[in-house]
């Protein structure tokens, strides 16, 4: 995640290398910088999962054009999971909003984001990953497996969300 700060700070035109020598402005700027990554992270991590429910969607097709219709139920259970924790990422306020600015972060709370950050894009790759190699034919098990592994998803990110949400409450203390 570090790659990230490091990227977008490398990224900051003319004007705002100007204005990050004055005081106090830098913290501004670092704050502007945690949200614009924050905010493209989310957006990549809510976009890989509408990647893995399209390709499922379309696994779905085929198996009802095939008459394979045993696991519909728990493929659209997924798909709607999917979906879900998609619109969840995608529409968290924590990166949009007030958390960078009220709060002093400081680089043990950093680390734990970026841990939670990191996981959950693992998580989500290999998620998607396994939806991509779903057979073509009976898939019961695998479903089943891959339910577990979003709902797993799913509570990794209300893990994160909490941890946003003890660093907001320690900072406004």
């Amino acid at each position: 995640m570090m790659d990230g700060m490091e990227g977008a700070r490398g990224r900051r035109n003319w004007l705002e290398r100007i204005v990050e020598k004055i005081p106090g402005f830098s913290g501004y700027l670092e704050r502007e910088t945690r949200r614009d990554v924050d905010k493209l992270q989310r957006e990549y991590i809510a976009e890989r999962l509408d990647r893995g429910r399209h390709e499922l969607q379309w696994k779905i097709r085929d198996w009802s054009k095939g008459g394979r219709l045993d696991n519909l139920d728990l493929a659209s259970s997924l798909e709607k999971l999917l979906d879900r924790i998609a619109n969840r990422i995608r529409h968290a306020d924590y990166g949009t909003a007030g958390f960078f600015d009220a709060v002093k972060i400081g680089e043990a709370e950093l680390e734990a984001l970026y841990h939670f950050d990191l996981q959950l894009m693992e998580t989500v790759d290999e998620l998607c990953g396994d939806i991509g190699r779903l057979p073509s034919a009976e898939a019961g098990r695998e479903l089943g497996d891959l339910l577990e592994a979003a709902e797993s998803a799913d509570r990794l990110f209300d893990e994160r969300k909490r941890c946003v949400e003890d660093i907001t409450d320690k900072g406004v203390r």
